[in-house]
């Protein structure tokens, strides 16, 4: 069963626009990181600039147990984001 923790953020605004590949701010992907450091739930993050050819992205994996977790590329301009997921 989840952590009560890891459930409210799953349904938090923020992560559902994340969810539904919607842009954010870094100012936004900031309260993301911070909801999770407050909660004590640990995660990764990676960054790419952006090219003429490539917008900016973040990639966001947060570990929910030692065999599940949750990766989040996020957009942080128009496009497509340089990420892909790894199953």
């Amino acid at each position: 069963m989840f952590d009560p923790h890891i459930s409210g953020l799953l349904s938090g605004t923020l992560l559902r626009k994340v969810l539904n590949n919607e842009q954010i701010s870094p100012f936004e992907f900031n309260c993301i990181t911070g909801i999770l450091i407050n909660n004590n739930i640990p995660f990764d993050t990676s960054f790419v600039s952006g090219t003429r050819k490539n917008p900016a992205s973040l990639q966001l994996t947060i570990h929910l147990s030692p065999t599940a977790t949750l990766v989040l590329v996020v957009a942080l301009e128009p496009g497509s984001p340089v990420f892909s997921p790894s199953p």
